[in-house]
C-alpha cells in the first residue's frame, strides 16, 4: 500500500472517530468465522455435510500408523495387530492339551502341558501375541480355576466324564491353526465394537482404514480430473477455431464410452493399486469439466471486463488466468465437491466387483460380507453406513455450496 493510501486510510479513520462511528477490524479469520455462521444457519443440511467430511477426514488422517495412529482408533496396524491373542482360540487348544488327562491334574503338570509354546503354533510366536497368551493361561493356573473355566464357557470345551478330561469343543475340527479362525464373525462387543469378519479382522479398524484409501482416491482423482478438464476447457474456450474444434471432438471421443466400459478397459491394462484407480476415475472428469468450462469462457469472453482488458493489450493466457478463470472458481468447487462424492462410490463399485485395489476397502467389504448377510449383518452394515455417509456429506455439501454461489438460489433451504 502506497504511503499516499494509507495517508488516506488514517483520515478516514479519523473522521469516523471525529463522528463517534465505531471502527471494525476485519481480519481474514473473523470473516471465515462469519461466513461458517452464516453458513450453518442458512443451510443446515449443508453443515451437516460439512461436519460429515470434516468427520470422516479426520479419522482418514489419525488413524494413520500403527495401533489406530495419533486417534487411537480401531487398533489396525496392517495385518500384524488382527492377530490377536484371542482367549477363545488359547481355551480351545488347553482343551485339545488336556484331552483323556485325569480331572484331579496337579498345577504342575498343568504348566508343563500348557505352558509349552508348541501348544498355540507357529504362527501365535510369529505374530507376536505368544507372550499374551501365556500370560492369560498362567493367570488361569495361578487361581487354580483352567478346568471350571473351560467347563463353564458357552459353548463349553471339556467335559469331566469317569474322573477324566474330555474335549468336546470342535471348533478347530477343520484342521486350521490361526488365532483368527475363533474370532471370526464375533458380533459387536466390547472389544469390537462393529463386530468381526470372517478371517477375524475387527471391522472397526477397518471401516476406518477404508475412510482413508475412499478419501484418498475420491480427492486426488477429482483433483486431477477438474484441473485438467479446466485447462482443456479454458484453452478451447478461449482460443477457439480449430484448436476448440479439436479439444471438442477428443471429448467427444472421451464421451462415447460407457463410464464403467471405459474403468474396465483402463483396470485390465494396470496393476490393481491404489494410484492406477485414481487416474483411472481421473479420466472421467475430464470431459464433463471441460464441457462446463469450455461454456463458461465462451459467455465470459464477450463480457465488457474481457474486452476492456483486451484493449489495454493484455495476452490471451493473461486474460484466460487473471480475469476468466477467477470468474469461474465457484461452479468449480461445487462441480469438485460433488465429484468426490461420486468417486468415492465409483470406488467402492469397483472394489465390489474384485476391480479395485489390494487394500482394504469399504467396497470390498460389502462384498465380502455378502454371504453372510442373514447370520451376521455386521459383516456389511457398517462399511455400507459409513460408504453412505460419506457420499451423503459431500452430496449436500456441495448441493449447498452451490445454492451460496449462484445468486439466483441464495434464498434457497
Amino acid at each position: 500500500m502506497s504511503d499516499a493510501r494509507q495517508t488516506t486510510s488514517q483520515e478516514l479513520e479519523q473522521f469516523a472517530q471525529a463522528q463517534g462511528l465505531r471502527i471494525e477490524e476485519r481480519t481474514t479469520a473473523a470473516l471465515l468465522g462469519k461466513a461458517l455462521v452464516s453458513f450453518f444457519r442458512t443451510k443446515p443440511l449443508g453443515a451437516f455435510g460439512l461436519v460429515l467430511v470434516v468427520v470422516w477426514s479426520v479419522i482418514a488422517v489419525g488413524t494413520v500408523g500403527s495401533g489406530g495412529g495419533w486417534l487411537g482408533l480401531g487398533r489396525y496396524d496392517s495385518q500384524e495387530v488382527f492377530k490377536i491373542a484371542n482367549p477363545n482360540f488359547v481355551d480351545d487348544k488347553m482343551a485339545n492339551v488336556l484331552d483323556g488327562e485325569s480331572a484331579d491334574i496337579s498345577t504342575e503338570d498343568l504348566r508343563t502341558l500348557l505352558l509349552a509354546p508348541e501348544v498355540y503354533g507357529d504362527l501365535a510366536a510369529e505374530s507376536g501375541v505368544l507372550p499374551q497368551m501365556l500370560e492369560y493361561v498362567e493367570e488361569l493356573i495361578a487361581s487354580g480355576t483352567v478346568l471350571t473355566h473351560l467347563e463353564t464357557l458357552d459353548p463349553a470345551q471339556i467335559e469331566i466324564r469317569a474322573g477324566t478330561i474330555v474335549d468336546v469343543d470342535d471348533l478347530l475340527a477343520t484342521g486350521t491353526n490361526t488365532p483368527l479362525t475363533t474370532s471370526s464373525l464375533q458380533g459387536p462387543s466390547g472389544r469390537h465394537w462393529f463386530g468381526t469378519d470372517r478371517a477375524g479382522h475387527d471391522l472397526f479398524s477397518r471401516v476406518t482404514e477404508g475412510a482413508r484409501l475412499s478419501l484418498y482416491i475420491g480427492f486426488f482423482a477429482t483433483l486431477i480430473g477438474v484441473v485438467a478438464g479446466t485447462a482443456l476447457g479454458l484453452i478451447a474456450g478461449g482460443l477457439g477455431g480449430n484448436i476448440d474444434l479439436a479439444i471438442s471432438r477428443l471429448i467427444d471421443a472421451l464421451l462415447s464410452f460407457p463410464p464403467i466400459v471405459l474403468l474396465l478397459l483402463l483396470r485390465s491394462v494396470t496393476e490393481p493399486s491404489a494410484i492406477w484407480v485414481t487416474l483411472a476415475l481421473s479420466v472421467l472428469a475430464i470431459a464433463p469439466v471441460q464441457r462446463i468450462v469450455r461454456g463458461a469462457v465462451i459467455a465470459l469472453r464477450e463480457m465488457p471486463f474481457v474486452e476492456a482488458a483486451r484493449t489495454l493489450g493484455a495476452t490471451n493466457a493473461r486474460i484466460m488466468l487473471l480475469h476468466i478463470l477467477p470468474n469461474i472458481v465457484a461452479p468449480l468447487i461445487v462441480i469438485f465437491s460433488i465429484t468426490i462424492g461420486a468417486f468415492i462410490l465409483a470406488e467402492a463399485a469397483l472394489s465390489f466387483l474384485g476391480l479395485g485395489t489390494l487394500d482394504v476397502s469399504w467396497g470390498k467389504m460389502i462384498a465380502d460380507g455378502r454371504q453372510f448377510i442373514v447370520q451376521s449383518p455386521w459383516t456389511s452394515l457398517f462399511a455400507g453406513l459409513a460408504l453412505t455417509s460419506l457420499v451423503f456429506g459431500f452430496n449436500v455439501l456441495g448441493d449447498a455450496l452451490r445454492d451460496v454461489f449462484d445468486p439466483r438460489l441464495r434464498g434457497s433451504r
